[in-house]
């Protein structure tokens, strides 16, 4: 009976495989329909133009002494703040998360660039509102899942009112939020997929596609341009407000200083000649009170110096590797690739119909 049962099964199989492969027809059908549809994004895809950039981040050295220090302190069982402060950092792997936030990418998407295909100046955000790349096939697709929201749109009348910006702004002068258009974040969604960085140890390679050559050049060293801007301010931050207090201090004690500096010259002046313990005592005081402002100005201006100094350690150092290229050739669409993918996936969808045809004529007899 084993063997009976084994036999039909490998029966099955057999008619299966056969009659999945008897309706040549069908899969050829299948296959044409996936060549079609791969010609249709292929030739209707707009091109690419890929920007490659790529530059060396290096560490301070106070971050390696510091981690040293913090894994011989954590074998004692010592934790050091200074330690859980510098794990906090900004680190390379958050670089991608910070060049596709929506407050970094809002600024080059309102950055105008020459376009040559339009032969006029525009911003990214008016090109994509204007030409919304794509395929045609993607197109149609969005058109026709669009069509619910354009009819609830017609009969909706619901307007949502904005507030009084000049009444709600704070003590600095800002919102605390942000209005944001549906055409931006339209252009915001489409630019996260257009710009690329890969972090590999030290290195940082940044990609940048757009349609044509020279904007992609162009955006790509705008956005390291403000990657490296924003990662310096962020690193340096707390080292600059630390600097401009001590020089507000400085120029406090400077003042002091030199106040107690012409009094004691203005009382020396017109005291000489004159021995008298009320006048000594009061030269006594005076230079005392020199003494004090001097020893205070001279130690802010020390504080001063190292914080300088300690500044330019914490600052970030970028070496560029390799400057941001204009390409000589469109990167996308890859037409062989996008044709072979579709007789593949045709021809599997035509293996998949066969099947559901063949199981269901063996369910039903």
């Amino acid at each position: 009976m084993q063997v009976k049962d084994k036999q039909s099964v490998e029966l099955n199989y057999l008619q299966l495989v056969q009659g999945i492969f008897a309706d040549k027809r069908n899969l050829l059908y299948f296959t044409l329909g996936g060549l079609f549809l791969g010609i249709l994004i292929a030739f209707t895809a707009p091109k690419e133009y890929t920007s490659t950039s790529v530059v060396i981040l290096e560490e301070s050295a106070n971050a390696g002494q510091l981690g040293q220090m913090g894994a011989l302190a954590g074998l004692a069982g010592i934790s050091l703040p200074q330690m859980q402060g510098e794990q906090a950092t900004l680190t390379a792997e958050l670089f991608p998360d910070i060049i596709h936030s929506r407050d970094f990418l809002m600024g080059i998407a309102k950055k105008p660039f020459y376009f040559q295909s339009k032969e006029k100046e525009m911003s990214l955000e008016e090109y994509y509102l204007e030409e919304k790349p794509g395929n045609i096939v993607k197109k149609t697709l969005g058109f026709i899942f669009s069509i619910p929201a354009r009819i609830v749109g017609i009969f909706s009348s619901e307007e949502f009112p904005v507030a009084d910006t000049g009444a709600q702004e704070g003590e600095a002068g800002e919102l605390p939020y942000v209005v944001v258009s549906s055409s931006e974040i339209f252009a915001v969604n489409l630019l996260k997929d257009q710009i690329l960085i890969d972090e590999k140890t030290k290195m940082i390679e940044l990609k940048v596609s757009m349609p044509e050559p020279i904007i992609s050049a162009e955006v790509n060293g705008m956005v390291m341009k403000r990657l490296i801007d924003y990662v310096t301010d962020y690193k340096t931050a707390k080292q600059k407000m630390n600097m401009e207090f001590v020089q507000e201090r400085v120029l406090e004690a400077q003042d002091r200083f030199q106040e107690a500096q012409l009094k004691l010259a203005s009382f020396r002046d017109s005291n000489q000649g004159i021995i008298s313990r009320r006048a000594l005592t009061k030269e006594e005081q005076l230079e005392f009170e020199f003494n004090i402002s001097y020893n205070i100005y001279n130690t802010l201006k020390q504080e001063l110096e190292q914080a300088t100094i300690q500044m330019k350690k914490e600052t970030p150092i970028f070496t560029v590797m390799e400057k941001a290229s204009i390409p000589l050739g469109p990167s996308k669409p890859n037409k062989p690739l996008i044709l072979v993918i579709s007789l593949f996936l045709g021809f599997l969808i035509g293996v998949l119909y066969n099947m559901y045809r063949v199981l269901l004529a063996q369910i039903s007899n």
